[in-house]
């Protein structure tokens, strides 16, 4: 027997046994009475900067994982982090302002302290405004990620808020139609009853409102002062007169916004106003 040749082949051999044991041995399921806990899924580790808390004014968009939508109310729960006044905080809960301090620590911890709120009975809100004030106290740690915030209890998500820019706020509120240009009737007689009203959703990008006969609701974007909305959906009520069709046609054609004031809202075609809008 040529004992060089069976040699390496033997230690090979073993090798290759050995090697598939270990295999085996890896991917074998665990017995009956092993315990295997699940994995845990944490929040971000990697955050945009502290910087942008302060660049944008945040609007609640989800609670305690629901949905939130701005629904008959005219404001909608927000914060607002400002530029030069370090841990300090305001906002609003849905139905009263709020105002206090927070603290931010190294690997994105906040903390709340005991938040200040007005006393305004809080009509058609359902629990916002207490489940928002208690999510806020059991916030300990923020993520920003693609202009969206996060406040997490540890690795559970209570809140996600969208970024609204500080001009963009300004729409926030009930607007009511008191001129529209484009058909030669009287606007008290187009709208003898009800005047139109639009409401923005700035976290969702939407207004709400009335046509002076149905309720409607329609997305909108916004570059600058362009602004177009798309075609929307309403409540189907008979309407008599021309009014709520002279509404509908005219805020397709519109493609400009302008604010005069505080408090007076225009809509354009290119440098004409065509609607214009008094806040309620």
């Amino acid at each position: 027997m040529n004992y060089k040749l069976f040699v390496p082949a033997l230690a090979l051999f073993l090798i290759q046994a050995f090697s598939c044991k270990t295999s085996k041995t890896n991917t074998s399921t665990p017995s009956s009475g092993e315990v295997v806990n699940p994995p845990t899924i944490a929040a971000p580790v990697v955050s945009e900067g502290s910087e942008y808390l302060y660049m944008y004014r945040w609007y609640v968009t989800e609670l305690n994982s629901k949905p939130v939508s701005l629904g008959d109310n005219a404001k909608a729960a927000h914060l607002l982090f400002t530029s030069g006044q370090v841990n300090s905080v305001a906002g609003f809960t849905g139905c009263n302002r709020l105002n206090g301090r927070f603290e931010l620590q190294k690997d994105n911890v906040i903390k709340f302290s005991p938040l200040a709120v007005t006393k305004m009975a809080c009509l058609n809100t359902g629990n916002m405004e207490s489940d928002f004030l208690v999510a806020l106290n059991k916030t300990s740690k923020w993520i920003i990620r693609n202009q969206t915030l996060y406040f997490y209890e540890e690795d559970k998500l209570l809140v996600k808020f969208a970024s609204v820019d500080a001009a963009l706020a300004k729409l926030e509120g009930n607007w009511e139609l008191n001129y529209i240009s484009g058909i030669r009737i009287a606007f008290d007689g187009l709208y003898p009853e009800k005047k139109p009203f639009i409401r923005f959703d700035l976290a969702n990008s939407q207004i709400n409102g009335n046509t002076g006969c149905n309720g409607f609701s329609s997305k909108y974007s916004i570059n600058g002062n362009t602004i177009k909305f798309t075609p929307g959906i309403s409540t189907m009520m008979a309407c008599p007169g021309n009014g709520e069709k002279t509404f509908t046609e005219m805020l397709k054609k519109v493609n400009r916004y302008a604010l005069s004031d505080d408090n007076t809202l225009n809509f354009l075609i290119d440098d004409v106003a065509v609607m214009r809008f008094v806040r309620k």
